[in-house]
């Protein structure tokens, strides 16, 4: 009965994680979409790089939560340094991080890079005469060995460094977390 308890839930949380992606993806490919076009081919190139290199590493951290040893963050909370508490949240919900950080933010980063090569390769034809063909297969093989070694490498190492990568990520949350606070503070004390 437990099993089938747990294949339901897990049934549950994988539609939900395709639903969200769905409109994430959705959105987040509509904003691009409808703002690449109107920027320069250098412009579409950076943005082009950068979500690759934000789905790297999303991927990264998503392998590190999975790999990183919990009781190094117990000791870390227990002395209450910043990021370890937030640290340890990541690595004991290890799975929901992993697949947020790889299957979501990770497929969603590839698959809008994808659509902004498109982008550049209509960009690429149109200023210089090239070969559609030709220059969309360029673009896509470099697109695709950019990404793939990317995030080889990248897994490679979050699995290494996962304890620090995690704390690095936990820090991060922790000073997200104060700087809310402080506005909420702010807008409060303003009202």
């Amino acid at each position: 009965m437990k099993n089938m308890r747990n294949g339901l839930k897990n049934l549950r949380s994988s539609i939900t994680i395709g639903l969200v992606t769905f409109l994430i993806a959705i959105l987040v490919t509509l904003i691009s979409q409808s703002r690449i076009r109107y920027i320069s081919l250098n412009t579409a190139i950076i943005v082009l790089l950068s979500i690759i290199f934000v789905g790297i590493i999303s991927d990264m951290v998503g392998v590190a939560a999975t790999a990183a040893e919990e009781k190094n963050f117990n000791a870390r909370a227990a002395k209450k340094i910043p990021g370890a508490r937030q640290g340890l949240y990541l690595v004991q919900h290890a799975d929901r991080v992993a697949s947020f950080m790889c299957d979501i933010v990770g497929d969603i980063c590839g698959t809008i890079s994808g659509a902004i090569g498109a982008v550049i390769v209509i960009k690429l034809v149109d200023r210089w005469n090239l070969a559609e063909t030709f220059t969309n297969l360029i673009t896509i093989g470099l697109i695709a060995s950019l990404t793939v070694g990317g995030k080889a490498f990248f897994k490679w190492y979050g699995i290494k460094k996962a304890d620090e990568i995690i704390f690095f990520v936990g820090k991060i949350l922790a000073g997200l977390s104060l700087v809310k606070r402080r506005v909420i503070n702010k807008i409060r004390g303003d009202l």
